[in-house]
């Protein structure tokens, strides 16, 4: 059989000046005759596009809520899995719940669960380490996944998504991960200068990483920040390979490199995510991202239990790191650990 690799990248975090941004890089091969853009229709019935219509407990909406829902119908309530677009998949009074079934089962293909956050983290992403023993929120941060889906929900999940992958051919080999707390972003933002310069940098650091040595590769991505032009950026990451550029638009920028050994194309276009390997990295970017802001809404609330949580989008930061002034020089927390600059 013919295969070919493909890297999917997708963020989460890029708007928000609290909490990490996360980038997450997943490695599939699939049969020549299967494109990304076909996968959908052939993962059904396990795996869908459109919104779950069940109705969920009312607790699945946070993260940081224990789970009181008994677990005796945890094998129907693991199929479908929801993975599409993390934004919308996260939306609603369900949407914590449904977040973290589809990203425990996608990183359950390659980890077990239950497991702690901190050592996922770690293995996702080694050079992280420092940052989730020297940041306060998180070094704190004791916490086992999953948080409000009960094990056995997510242990069907998996299995739902394992089996329609099987039936196709279908295999995700590698995940990796750039985590990026506040004082981590703000030092990588000293070196690249502009947020969408390290976005893109960075991205295509972890397709590096992924790429085969051997045989044909295609890294898909959403757009960085508007971004159309990102030959100069390969160059970096991939030098002396002579980077070709295929397209430049608002909608598609496509790319190739050349090698004796191997070909590899890009392609960055507008909404990415309806292609189901890039909506995979999205949901897991997010669980990750929406799993430390647990740890740093919790953090501060115990030193101040009438703080109201914050999502860290810009206005509302304002507004939070106002009500926490006092408490951040008390404890010598310096602005840049807790705030990125952009």
């Amino acid at each position: 059989m013919d295969w070919v690799h493909h890297i999917a990248t997708d963020e989460a975090g890029y708007g928000p000046t609290l909490g990490p941004l996360v980038i997450t890089a997943t490695l599939w091969s699939a049969p020549r005759e299967y494109p990304p853009e076909v996968w959908y229709p052939h993962l059904a019935p396990e795996i869908t596009v459109t919104p779950l219509k069940r109705a969920k407990a009312a607790n699945e909406n946070s993260a940081c809520s224990e789970s009181t829902e008994s677990a005796q119908s945890w094998v129907d309530r693991g199929r479908p899995v929801w993975i599409a677009d993390s934004k919308k998949v996260y939306r609603g009074s369900s949407g914590w719940h449904n977040l973290e079934k589809a990203a425990l089962a996608i990183l359950g293909q390659l980890f077990q669960f239950p497991c702690d956050w901190k050592n996922l983290v770690r293995q996702l992403d080694p050079a992280a380490r420092p940052w989730l023993h020297t940041v306060p929120w998180l070094a704190a941060f004791d916490q086992d996944l999953p948080i409000t889906c009960e094990p056995g929900e997510i242990a069907a999940a998996t299995q739902c998504l394992s089996d329609g992958l099987a039936r196709n051919d279908f295999r995700l080999e590698q995940i990796r991960v750039q985590f990026l707390p506040a004082v981590r972003f703000n030092q990588l933002l000293e070196r690249f200068g502009k947020k969408s310069d390290l976005l893109s940098r960075l991205t295509l650091e972890l397709a590096r990483q992924l790429a085969p040595e051997v045989g044909q590769a295609h890294v898909w991505s959403d757009k960085h920040g508007g971004r159309d032009h990102y030959a100069q950026h390969l160059d970096h990451v991939f030098p002396g390979n002579g980077i070709r550029v295929l397209q430049e638009s608002r909608e598609i920028s496509e790319y190739e490199i050349l090698e004796p050994q191997r070909s590899i194309r890009f392609c960055f276009r507008a909404k990415a995510e309806a292609y189901f390997i890039v909506a995979a990295s999205s949901i897991v970017s997010k669980y990750l991202r929406e799993v430390a802001m647990c740890a740093f809404n919790e953090y501060w609330r115990r030193l101040k239990p009438d703080l109201r949580p914050t999502a860290g989008y810009p206005e509302d930061a304002r507004r939070f790191l106002g009500e926490i002034a006092t408490l951040m020089a008390e404890f010598g927390i310096p602005t840049t650990t807790v705030r990125r600059l952009k």
